[in-house]
């Protein structure tokens, strides 16, 4: 009987598991000019060429951009991306 309660209850808490909505992870660090805190989804290292949406915690403020170059430093990754208005920034990003 033991065994079987414990065994509903592991099923019960893998179910409710499996069932949770995914959580969207970001990627923190700041720009370079501003030193404006900022994140960037999605949570990993982009290409040249990638669109992420960069979330400015200052202005509480979204914008999908480019990115043009990834620069990999020993503790920081660099990313520099062209926003929709056509203005550049570098964005200092924890190490990955």
């Amino acid at each position: 009987m033991k065994h079987l309660l414990m065994g509903a209850a592991l099923a019960g808490i893998l179910s409710l598991a499996l069932c949770a909505p995914p959580v969207a992870r970001a990627w923190d660090g700041f720009d370079a000019d501003s030193a404006d805190l900022v994140e960037i989804t999605p949570d990993r290292v982009p290409f040249q060429g990638d669109t992420v949406d960069v979330r400015n915690y200052d202005s509480d403020s979204v914008e999908t951009c480019l990115v043009e170059s990834v620069t990999r430093n020993a503790r920081t990754v660099e990313l520099v991306v062209r926003t929709p208005s056509g203005t550049r920034r570098t964005l200092v990003m924890e190490g990955r």
